[in-house]
């Protein structure tokens, strides 16, 4: 049988735990001194220390490693881990970032060359400080009545964050998008919904929710949702009228943002011929657009109204105005602006309705 040579090796690995023993213990570094701890903000620290004594024949360091474990009343998790690797021997500083908020921490620093990882220093704590919560979690936004005024809840969550401080209270802001000022409210703790009052129809609204603990405000959780369209409750604005030859253009504004209850979708006009050879006759139009022309007669005189609607309906008309086109050729101010120069404006507002 022929002879048959085997070879074996064997490799023996340093655990991140060990200090280092033997002939190769001689060689791997001792622990670094004067560790010390500056706590950069709630999830940040900073870690410096000063290279290890040199010990009989220890080679060249190389660098150093930074350990992390965390703590949990008062006793060590087992997790250690390496959180930082510097691998530059001047280099005796390194931070250690997305530490848990209001947590303890023990650091250790161990410094490497060629032959291993060498002894560890001694732990240092630290207590990371408090944060403010995440964001509240919305859930839901729902209608609770339609009709002025409009009533809407909306419900959330407690934050998924809250680093071991209690939540305070909750805050919330909410306006329609159109407008600068805020409705605002504070609520306690253990209160996850809330009724939002007096909204108006048709419009888009924001709303923020926040939760305070005692280290601050949460950043905002932001929603955006629309209420029902409703009927105007306002009329057209600032009518007014051109004369040219025997064409008559009138144009008006639509109503007020807090009157319209939603998107204006189109006018209903009335013409009504109140003098000359067609007294009585009346027209209605429906218009998508804010003016209207007409073709009169220089002789006649004309009363004119209009109501804006919404896709529920149609809104109040507007106070009439009575139109005198013997006033030919000549323009007419704004209904809401003072007459300047000689041009003479025959146009007045009636109260009442048009009566066919």
């Amino acid at each position: 049988m022929p002879d048959i040579e085997h070879l074996f090796y064997c490799s023996i690995h340093r655990s991140a735990h060990s200090i280092g023993g033997g002939a190769s213990g001689q060689k791997v570094p001792s622990a670094p001194k004067n560790v010390d701890l500056t706590q950069i903000n709630a999830s940040s620290v900073k870690v410096s220390w000063d290279p290890p004594d040199p010990v009989g024949d220890t080679v060249e360091i190389l660098g150093y490693y930074v350990y992390k474990d965390l703590h949990v009343n008062g006793k060590n998790t087992n997790n250690m881990r390496k959180a930082v690797a510097i691998v530059d021997q001047n280099k005796h500083y390194a931070f250690i970032n997305d530490l848990e908020p209001n947590s303890e921490y023990a650091i250790r620093v161990a410094a490497f060359n060629q032959y291993g990882d060498g002894e560890h220093s001694a732990s240092k704590r630290i207590v990371t400080g408090g944060r403010p919560p995440s964001a509240p979690r919305p859930q839901s936004i729902r209608p609770i009545k339609e009709d002025k005024p409009v009533e809407a809840t909306v419900e959330w969550l407690a934050p998924k964050h809250t680093y071991g401080l209690p939540i305070l209270k909750y805050l919330i802001w909410y306006k329609p998008v159109e407008l600068n000022h805020f409705e605002r409210a504070e609520l306690g703790a253990t209160d996850l919904s809330y009724t939002l009052k007096n909204l108006h129809n048709g419009q888009e609204y924001e709303l923020h929710i926040a939760a305070v603990n005692e280290i601050g405000m949460s950043e905002n959780a932001t929603e955006h949702f629309f209420t029902a369209a409703g009927l105007p409750d306002g009329e057209p604005l600032n009518i007014r009228y051109t004369i040219f030859k025997n064409h008559l253009t009138i144009l008006w504004d639509p109503p007020l943002w807090l009157h319209r209850n939603g998107n204006i979708t189109g006018y209903k006009v009335v013409f009504k011929s109140v003098h000359g050879r067609n007294a009585g006759q009346i027209i209605e139009k429906n218009v998508t657009s804010q003016s209207i022309v007409f073709e009169v007669d220089s002789k006649t005189s004309y009363n004119f109204k209009v109501a804006a609607s919404t896709v529920k309906g149609q809104g109040p008309y507007s106070a009439i105005l009575s139109i005198n086109s013997n006033a030919s050729n000549n323009v007419s101010p704004s209904m809401e602006s003072p007459c300047y120069g000689t041009i003479y404006f025959m146009a007045r507002i009636l109260r009442g309705q048009i009566v066919a």
